[in-house]
């Protein structure tokens, strides 16, 4: 880490992602080097309910404040309520990772001296450290993250994710071991569907990947409480027993600890392949509409399936004239080939 002039005393460092779960994984690079920079500041991190499990792990992060934007918190007076909250927290510096109006503005009425994020969405007009919205080519985000330092002087080399699973979520996976019959460690982990349907690998292939392992070693099929159904339809084509689907029987911390201890997580470009790459777990993610590029695994052992269409990546705004080939003609059989060559 390196950092450079025109910096802050920053004892007090508020953090605004009011993102998706992947990209507060993704900043984590970033609050380091902040943490680096102003090693006896507090950092805070305001997020939304959705992440606050992840921020709390992230061991750059000091304390973990909710904006509840879309429940108790939402609309005008919801904004106000959580300005006053900051305001009476005495921040020295925010950090507005996001392009969205909404942080930049939350700290503007929150009061805090210095205001630092990207000319985007007129959110220039509450900030007084103003960093580019303007990309530098393609790039991973962890380094599109770090764009927005740059008015302060500071730099990293350490692109690294880290999450830390609390004491709480290793009693609460040593809970569901025994429930789910979930091994010590060596299993495997398929994520096979996201929040985006044309991110999602078809049933045919998620259960023929099911099929060839269910009889070698454990495998379990994990995602959120909105994939369930779809998971158990791939443990029946698969012949796996339902015990073995964990779509909404983990916590987030309880997901992370879980994925620490597995042999290799295969999946989709969803979050939980953020949540592996912040505790060490081989990844192996198959790709389609977006690009590996910017979102995809970066360790040694980590491997890409991405068919490359020259319409791809598109990032799935507008309707598919290939039904979205782009993610199914990845194979099962390519896939078994890469996941076990590392395990």
């Amino acid at each position: 880490m390196q950092k450079g002039g025109g910096g802050v005393a920053g004892e007090r460092i508020l953090v605004i992602d009011l993102a998706f779960i992947g990209d507060v994984i993704l900043a984590t690079p970033t609050v380091r080097a902040l943490k680096e920079a102003y090693p006896a500041a507090h950092i805070t991190m305001l997020t939304v309910p959705l992440t606050a499990d992840v921020a709390a792990m992230n061991p750059y992060v000091d304390e973990v404040m909710v904006y509840d934007k879309r429940g108790v918190d939402r609309g005008i007076f919801g904004l106000w309520r959580v300005a006053r909250r900051l305001k009476a927290q005495y921040f020295d510096l925010a950090v507005c990772m996001n392009f969205a109006l909404r942080g930049a503005a939350l700290s503007w009425l929150a009061g805090i001296p210095r205001r630092l994020g990207y000319d985007a969405q007129h959110g220039g007009l509450f900030l007084n450290l103003v960093a580019s919205s303007k990309r530098a080519g393609i790039r991973h985000e962890t380094l599109n993250h770090l764009e927005v330092l740059k008015p302060l002087g500071i730099t990293t080399k350490d692109t690294s994710l880290v999450l830390t699973p609390p004491p709480a979520a290793w009693a609460g996976l040593k809970e569901k071991r025994e429930i789910h019959h979930i091994p010590e460690a060596g299993y495997l982990a398929l994520c096979p569907f996201g929040s985006y349907e044309r991110k999602d690998l078809p049933l045919a292939t998620a259960a023929h990947l099911v099929r060839h392992w269910r009889q070698r070693r454990a495998i379990f099929l994990i995602g959120g409480p909105a994939e369930r159904e779809r998971l158990e339809q791939v443990a029946r084509l698969a012949g796996l027993p339902l015990g073995n689907v964990l779509g909404g029987a983990l916590t987030l911390p309880e997901l992370a600890a879980f994925l620490q201890k597995a042999a290799c997580l295969i999946t989709v470009d969803t979050g939980p392949l953020h949540v592996a790459q912040g505790v060490g777990c081989r990844t192996v993610a198959v790709f389609g509409p977006t690009d590996p590029r910017v979102w995809g695994p970066r360790g040694k052992e980590d491997a890409v399936f991405y068919s490359g269409y020259d319409c791809s990546p598109c990032w799935g705004k507008e309707k598919c004239f290939r039904q979205y080939a782009c993610i199914s003609d990845a194979t099962a059989r390519e896939i078994i080939h890469v996941v076990e060559e590392g395990v």
